[in-house]
């Protein structure tokens, strides 16, 4: 007659077959390809990029939306004077065209262009009790409706400023531009820097 196992022993068999049974299934549930990552795995899923603008919906900032100005052209702020007149550029210091010839101009560096032309001197008085430095000055001619910048003849009898005027004195320069005998009306600037206002005269000059 068998004796019998004692069921201690029986109990602690059957825990012992349960512990191989899960240990299994646990490796198999980690090896198949269709179970949960782990963390720190390389199954790792990426976040998606979040959406950017396309450059269709980006806001334009061409310079064709902005106001262009033509270079050379005059400024519209500054009011214009006669030909004849007196201007006030800065407090003392007024300007005015003494004379204005016509001439023949003869071109003789790069750029230049001979023709009829207007010498035109430009009359400087200053009265502000201290030197007046005049070594900024510039004089720009204008001519016809569209304003066309005209060439300025330096080498044929342009006089320019001197670098400064005394107090209670005057300075002349004389500046040539090539102007066409029929181009109306005639406009001619004076900026004398130093935060000084542009002075405009404007007309139709006698030939």
């Amino acid at each position: 007659m068998l004796s019998q196992v004692p069921r201690s022993r029986m109990y602690v068999a059957a825990a012992v077959a349960a512990v191989v049974l899960v240990s299994v299934a646990v490796v198999l549930i980690v090896r198949s390809p269709s179970g949960p990552a782990t963390v720190g795995s390389d199954s790792t899923v990426a976040a998606a990029p979040s959406p950017t603008a396309t450059p269709s919906e980006k806001k334009s900032t061409s310079s064709s939306d902005e106001e262009e100005t033509e270079p050379g052209k005059p400024t519209n702020g500054n009011r214009a004077v006669g030909l004849k007149a007196e201007a006030t550029s800065a407090p003392g210091v007024t300007a005015r065209l003494a004379r204005i010839d016509s001439v023949q101009a003869t071109a003789s560096l790069p750029g230049e262009i001979g023709g009829p032309a207007l010498a035109i001197t430009v009359k400087v008085k200053n009265e502000t009790g201290k030197k007046l430095d005049l070594g900024l000055g510039v004089v720009n001619a204008y001519y016809g409706p569209e304003r066309t910048p005209a060439v300025s003849v330096a080498s044929d009898g342009e006089v320019p400023f001197p670098a400064s005027v005394a107090d209670g004195e005057s300075a002349k320069g004389v500046y040539v531009f090539q102007i066409p005998e029929e181009a109306r009306p005639v406009r001619v600037e004076l900026d004398l820097g130093n935060g000084a206002d542009v002075v405009v005269f404007k007309g139709r000059p006698q030939r």
